[in-house]
């Protein structure tokens, strides 16, 4: 006997046209697609400021997270794309503001490019669900 997959999605669904699933929910774990620093309209946001395309992926991140009855304060692992690994401080310090202990286990690694040229950021996370949290594990 399987656990269903329901597929996550917010409106307006940006991922819809590139035939991605924002996410899935499986059980009581939250797997979500890579979330960049691209608006409601699909704009590109914070063209050359890393900061404000990290606090905008995260936030499309949240969003994610709450359409799949999820939050931040769930998530148990994220893997982090930057275009440029001399970015490092900012990502810790990005860390430690949306996330509190025990800190998620992470990956991060330095990729060429992401979707569009403009992009310096990129994360992706899996949570608990339903009010589960990492202590109750």
């Amino acid at each position: 006997m399987g656990t269903d997959a329901h597929r996550i999605s917010t409106e307006p669904d940006r991922f819809a046209a590139v035939h991605i699933s924002q996410g899935f929910r499986v059980g009581d774990f939250v797997f979500v697609s890579g979330q960049a620093a691209v608006d409601e309209h699909g704009e590109v946001v914070g063209i050359g400021d890393f900061a404000a395309q990290a606090r905008q992926a995260v936030r499309n991140l949240e969003s994610v997270l709450n359409a799949a009855g999820s939050s931040l304060n769930q998530v148990i692992k994220v893997t982090i794309f930057v275009t440029d690994m001399s970015h490092f401080p900012k990502v810790v310090e990005l860390r430690r503001e949306v996330f509190s202990e025990p800190y998620p286990a992470d990956t991060i690694c330095e990729v060429r490019a992401l979707a569009y040229p403009e992009l310096m950021f990129e994360i992706e996370a899996v949570a608990l669900a339903d009010g589960r949290t990492i202590d109750a594990i």
